[in-house]
């Protein structure tokens, strides 16, 4: 693809060809940017269960760290995949354009935001907070991306039944992410995943058929067809895979990446 001042790049428009760097080594961004960023920060990017980015409000990511990275794309991803490239060339652009539009609505509210979806399976919960630089971490980064706005990214996989609001004290902005991505479960009709989501609850059989008006037969029937696609026979197994995917009924009519 050739480059212009302005590209479309994976369906998502208007990403500066400034920012498709092919060549990362001489882009002062990752390593430098952690470290200015104190101890702290530090503590947080080598968490093991943690994954941490920083974006620009045009999408452009300053840092990840390798658990953000896997995260997103695959056990085998590393974080210097990531750095330096917009979201728009690592993602679906349904769900790249989405994001930007998250991060572009915490930085002109100056207010976090926590993001609830679903990616390869798994539930993520997301914290979108603002992020302002002092000028010798600004120093990190070059002159074009030390005047852009930006956010921390604080993401967790989290089960249903790990409760995580449990935790929170005061009112915080959640919202569910639009577009969703299965990863397994992608082989599962909607009906099939509102069945699965409701397994996940703990539901019976006769208890679904009532939840979604149908026969206890026809759940039951679901049920085996769920099973023989996953590969697991185990109604306890279907449970654990609803949960930890955080299924829920609206899940089932979410567009997927």
């Amino acid at each position: 693809m050739g480059k212009s001042p302005c590209v479309r790049y994976w369906g998502v428009p208007n990403v500066p060809s400034a920012f498709l760097v092919t060549d990362r080594s001489h882009h002062p961004l990752s390593q430098p940017l952690a470290k200015s960023l104190g101890p702290a920060f530090h503590a947080l990017a080598t968490e093991p269960l943690t994954g941490v980015v920083i974006v620009t409000e045009d999408g452009t990511i300053l840092y990840s760290n390798t658990q953000m990275a896997r995260m997103l794309s695959g056990p085998t991803a590393k974080a210097e995949d990531a750095t330096g490239k917009h979201i728009g060339e690592l993602y679906a652009a349904k769900f790249a354009l989405e994001r930007l539009e998250n991060i572009r609505s915490v930085l002109d509210k100056s207010s976090p935001l926590m993001i609830r979806h679903i990616w390869q399976g798994y539930q993520v919960y997301s914290w979108v907070i603002p992020l302002t630089l002092d000028d010798d971490t600004a120093e990190a980064l070059d002159s074009k991306r030390a005047t852009q706005r930006r956010v921390l990214v604080i993401s967790r996989r989290v089960g249903t039944e790990d409760k995580p609001f449990d935790l929170v004290a005061g009112p915080i902005e959640k919202i569910d992410a639009e577009v969703i991505q299965l990863g397994p479960l992608d082989v599962l009709s909607p009906r099939e995943l509102e069945v699965l989501a409701l397994l996940g609850q703990g539901l019976s059989a006769a208890e679904i058929a009532a939840v979604l008006n149908r026969s206890v037969k026809t759940i039951n029937t679901h049920r085996e067809n769920i099973g023989k696609k996953l590969k697991i026979d185990d109604r306890v197994k279907l449970a654990m895979v609803a949960q930890r995917a955080g299924l829920q009924l609206a899940d089932a009519e979410k567009e997927r990446v």
